[in-house]
């Protein structure tokens, strides 16, 4: 039985309500998806979500998760030099709901690695209200707006929005820009700089240069949530 094998048959077990027989296949699934590079996008997605959802029902998978988290925090402050092990640590606090947790872990940073890991950790420093740590690690967030549409403006120049593999690929792509832009416009918010933020609000869609993509953008900026929801049906339109 090779690895996405096993998580079928652990969300099967899962499913039958054998919730220890599951959590120790997650646990096992999650170990092996970091050593093998054909799986390892599993890791923090699939094997992740299926136990944080094993973790609402069942407290032993919670207190897994979280011992989980404890080692890897402990694994890191005492070797801080990991930026993959920091973003494991903030995608399973994500999963937990606890962004204290990697708010107070950036802390503990040496700098170095703070720098190196501030844009993993912004949203949870935002989360938590510290804004003005926050703009620390993102002084000019125009140029990051900047920056992050001309990457969209590049990327959209190769894509084919006629077919639908063109159009996932653009929706991909919209997300990823806009969740750059609701940081912008989150940390502009947090520091009282409001203007700032009503300017940078204009400028994240004037700066995309495709009426596809922009329209894309402005439709999600004016309602959060429309490009997954998007994503999701173009996906279903594909599979019926």
């Amino acid at each position: 039985m090779d690895i996405v094998q096993r998580l079928e048959n652990a969300w099967s077990i899962h499913a039958e309500g054998k919730f220890e027989e599951a959590l120790q296949e997650y646990i096992w699934l999650f170990e092996a998806t970091a050593k093998d590079a054909d799986t390892a996008s599993l890791r923090l997605s699939y094997v992740l979500a299926a136990w944080a959802k094993l973790a609402e029902e069942y407290l032993p998978a919670h207190h897994a998760l979280v011992d989980l988290r404890n080692h890897m925090a402990e694994q890191l402050l005492s070797e801080p030099t990991d930026t993959a092990l920091f973003n494991d640590i903030r995608v399973v606090n994500d999963k937990l709901g606890d962004l204290q947790n990697t708010y107070h872990l950036f802390q503990r940073l040496p700098d170095a690695l703070k720098q190196q890991t501030a844009r993993i950790a912004l949203p949870s420093l935002m989360a938590c209200g510290d804004y003005q740590l926050a703009r620390r690690y993102l002084q000019q967030p125009e140029e990051h707006l900047a920056q992050a549409a001309m990457k969209l403006n590049q990327q959209k120049n190769q894509i084919n929005v006629l077919t639908s593999e063109g159009m996932a690929e653009l929706l991909a792509d919209v997300f990823n820009y806009t969740t750059e832009v609701a940081l912008v416009l989150d940390l502009l918010n947090g520091c009282g700089d409001t203007a700032a933020a009503a300017i940078a609000r204009q400028q994240a869609v004037s700066l995309v240069q495709t009426p596809e993509a922009r329209a894309c953008v402005e439709a999600e900026l004016n309602a959060p949530g429309t490009t997954l929801d998007a994503m999701v049906e173009l996906q279903n339109s594909v599979t019926a």
